[in-house]
């Protein structure tokens, strides 16, 4: 488990936990007693706390973050994560079950003993009753939970064996392995005004523009391709991005690509979002200030059309995006310029 401090504040783990390879844990962050993470996991409680309950359990690549300054992130006791799934500054209630590659995001309250189907999103301030099945994006009610029923749904996630009524929580495609070891490349890329953590690996032709940022686990397998990282955009926690030899990816400046994102091979132009958990096809064009939504698939060739949201799976237009939405989207891009040096410094004093 790599822990790291940030700023004045250390990470406070009981010793009961325990962690596979390449779990990171940063700042803020209480951990209680018997939870597992598995590998890749990683708890970011840099701009806000993350407080976990007691025996809880989180999948290979899953993720906990904050929204800076603004909202922390909760978890109860005997909650289960699958891999790949995502905690972002939402509260999930006692025994809740997240499936692989499911999204909770800002500022909003899961009951206890509800069940976030695999692959679905919660957005952000929602309020789900527990006891409850929750599918789709966005998550709605689909039915109630019997406390055998969710027993049940927990064990086939934590013992990773499938049961009766269990794929509900199993994502369609694999979490995914990393192809690289984690660490890869990383001090190939690095650079005095750019930022890559120690748990990412790269492998290609890197280009990174300055203040850019590459997060916790990601992973950039391009053996033989290029990608193009411009200034003051960032690639967050868990995401993947994997290239055949002799293609090549373009991100623009000032673009955000959440967490536990997959992308291939795709142009991205400046001042774009990438939403959490999406999957962007082979060929996409996110054209300036266009946002694909949280959880959101585009098709192979999908064109984004310039300034508009597209949500869904397929995604589809969804509507115009809103001048506080670009405004509240560019502070992220800036607290992510924050994150950055605050990071390299810490790197560069040998705390990370």
């Amino acid at each position: 488990m790599l822990v790291l401090p940030y700023l004045q504040y250390t990470p406070q783990i009981d010793p009961s936990v325990k962690a596979e390879d390449w779990v990171t844990v940063i700042g803020r962050t209480e951990i209680g007693a018997g939870c597992y993470f598995g590998k890749l996991a990683t708890l970011r409680g840099d701009g806000e706390y993350i407080r976990i309950g007691s025996e809880c359990w989180f999948g290979d690549a899953s993720t906990v973050h904050i929204a800076d300054s603004i909202y922390g992130a909760r978890v109860g006791s005997h909650v289960t994560v699958g891999g790949f799934g995502l905690v972002h500054a939402c509260t999930i209630g006692d025994h809740c079950v997240l499936g692989e590659h499911a999204v909770v995001m800002d500022n909003s309250v899961v009951g206890p003993g509800a069940v976030i189907a695999a692959e679905s999103v919660v957005p952000p301030g929602k309020t789900l009753e527990g006891g409850w099945l929750y599918a789709g994006t966005p998550a709605k009610p689909v039915e109630q939970i019997s406390p055998a029923r969710l027993a049940e749904l927990h064990e086939s996630l934590r013992n990773r064996v499938r049961i009766d009524n269990a794929e509900v929580i199993r994502a369609r495609t694999p979490v995914g392995e990393f192809r690289l070891p984690p660490g890869t490349g990383v001090g190939d890329f690095a650079s005095d005004d750019s930022y890559i953590a120690p748990t990412a690996s790269v492998t290609g032709n890197l280009k990174l523009a300055p203040h850019s940022s590459i997060w916790f686990a990601v992973e950039i397998d391009a053996e033989g391709a290029s990608v193009e990282l411009g200034e003051a955009s960032n690639i967050q926690d868990n995401s993947r991005i994997h290239l055949e030899a002799g293609e090549t990816m373009r991100i623009g400046r000032r673009v955000t690509v959440g967490h536990n994102v997959r992308m291939h091979a795709c142009e991205i132009e400046d001042e774009t979002i990438i939403g959490m958990g999406c999957i962007v096809g082979k060929g996409t064009i996110v054209r300036k200030g266009g946002v694909i939504a949280a959880g959101a698939v585009t098709a192979p060739g999908t064109e984004v059309a310039a300034g508009t949201i597209w949500a869904g799976q397929p995604a589809r237009r969804s509507r115009p995006l809103s001048e506080e939405n670009a405004r509240f989207f560019s502070m992220g891009v800036d607290v992510y310029k924050g994150y950055t040096a605050t990071y390299r410094a810490a790197q560069k004093a040998g705390q990370g």
